[in-house]
C-alpha cells in the first residue's frame, strides 16, 4: 500500500542514502550520493532533500519522510550538535523538514535509528538489552534496555564516540581525546596524514590487509582505542550484546 511506503534520508557526514521502502523492510528503490552541506547556507543540504524527494515522488508516492542525521536531536527536532557535519546547532531540523514534504515526517539520530532497525530487522531481534555502535567517519552508539531504546532526558543518550578516553587530539565536539577522535574512521585518516601517507580510511585498510606495517600500526592503534571503549561500555551497562555497525 502506497500509504505505507516511506521515503528515508539517511545524512551522513560525507555521504547521503534516500531510499522508497515499507514497514516490513522491503527496499523499493535507493540512491547513494555524497553529502552537500554549507556551514554558512543550510538551504544547500535541504534543497539536496527536496531534489530527491522530487526524483522518487515520480515513481512512487509514499505516506512518510523520515530522515536520520549525524547528531544528537532531541525530541523537539533540534539539532543540539553535529560534529561531523558542521552548521546545524541550534536549528530545528523537524519543521524545516515538515515546511517542505506534505508527507508525515520523523527525524532521528542515525544510531539510534540504525539500532532500532537493528531489533526489528537484525541481530538485535536476539537480546532485550544490546548496545549498538556505528563507526564510520564518526563513532554513534545507541542502548536498547528491556526492549525499549534509552534515550535519555533529552534524547541524547549513546553519544558513545564522545567519551574521553585518554589525552589525545581535540574532538570535533570541543573536547580532547574523544573515542570518535581516536578510533573513527576519520581519525584513522588522520593517523595516516601523520604518517605522511595520503590515505582515505578504506585505503588504509587495504594497505593493512596487504600487511603494510605503517597501516598496521594505525589499524592496531585505533583498535586498541576502540576496544577500551567497549571495555567501558561493558562496564557501564552489562549488556547481553554489543552490536557493531557503520558503512
Amino acid at each position: 500500500m502506497a500509504s505505507k511506503r516511506i521515503l528515508g534520508f539517511e545524512v551522513g557526514a560525507s555521504k547521503m542514502i534516500a531510499l522508497v521502502g515499507d514497514l516490513s523492510g522491503n527496499v523499493f528503490s535507493k540512491i547513494v550520493t555524497a553529502t552537500k552541506n554549507e556551514r554558512t547556507d543550510k538551504k544547500v543540504l535541504l534543497n539536496q532533500l527536496e531534489d530527491l524527494h522530487k526524483k522518487f515522488s515520480r515513481k512512487y508516492e509514499f505516506g512518510y519522510v523520515s530522515a536520520t542525521f549525524p547528531g544528537a536531536i532531541n525530541r523537539k527536532g533540534i539539532v543540539a550538535y553535529a560534529p561531523n557535519l558542521p552548521g546545524w546547532k541550534g536549528y530545528n531540523l523537524l519543521n524545516a523538514l515538515r515546511e517542505r514534504f506534505d508527507s508525515k515526517v520523523f527525524i532521528e539520530n542515525d544510531a539510534n535509528a540504525q539500532a532500532i532497525a537493528e531489533k526489528l530487522y537484525g541481530y538485535g531481534r536476539n537480546y532485550s538489552n544490546f548496545v549498538y555502535l556505528t563507526i564510520g567517519t564518526g563513532i554513534g552508539g545507541a542502548i536498547f534496555i528491556d526492549n525499549k531504546l534509552y534515550a535519555g532526558h533529552k534524547g541524547w543518550a549513546g553519544e558513545f564516540g564522545h567519551m574521553v578516553i585518554d589525552k589525545g587530539p581535540e574532538c570535533g565536539c570541543g573536547r580532547h581525546g574523544c573515542l570518535e577522535a581516536l578510533a573513527s574512521g576519520s581519525a584513522i585518516e588522520r593517523m595516516a596524514a601523520e604518517a605522511n601517507m595520503k590515505m582515505s580510511g578504506k585505503e588504509v585498510f587495504e594497505a593493512w590487509s596487504a600487511g603494510d606495517k605503517a597501516a598496521r600500526a594505525i589499524v592496531r592503534k585505533a583498535a586498541d582505542y576502540l576496544t577500551i571503549g567497549i571495555a567501558n561500555i561493558i562496564n557501564i551497562f552489562d549488556p547481553e550484546a554489543i552490536i557493531i555497525g557503520g558503512v
